[in-house]
């Protein structure tokens, strides 16, 4: 059994680890080491929140950035958000974030604190929400 599967989130606003949702706005729970990705599609963003590791203390592989991926189902102007510092340079996470990167490109990327972030759709863009 997996136990770095997503889910779909029940509140737009509280999207936590490992969830994704389909929304204007979206915002995720606090991220102490996490990510998120974000796109426009629909006129609506689309955020899915990754963490480093799964329920059972395994490290995110490539697989599962390939799924969230394809949770953005496409979507334009896709952004990273979060703990990017801590992904490049944990050995565990490096590689597997240069793979996000070269899955979405092109992508822009947004290094922040912990803290509560998310987006909602502004001409197209994802507006980052702090």
């Amino acid at each position: 059994m997996m136990a770095y599967v997503f889910t779909e989130a029940q509140n737009p606003l509280e999207v936590a680890e490992r969830e994704w949702c389909k929304a204007d706005p979206v915002m995720f729970t606090k991220f102490t080491s996490c990510i998120g990705i974000m796109g426009v599609k629909d006129n609506r963003v689309i955020g899915v929140h990754l963490t480093m590791m799964g329920t059972d203390d395994e490290w995110v592989t490539n697989a599962n950035i390939d799924q969230a991926v394809a949770l953005l189902d496409g979507a334009a102007n896709p952004i990273v958000i979060g703990q990017i510092q801590v992904w490049q340079d944990t050995p565990q996470t490096r590689d597997v974030y240069q793979h996000l990167l070269a899955t979405l490109n092109p992508v822009n990327e947004y290094p922040l604190a912990q803290g509560v972030y998310g987006g909602q759709v502004d001409n197209g863009e994802v507006e980052i929400l702090y």
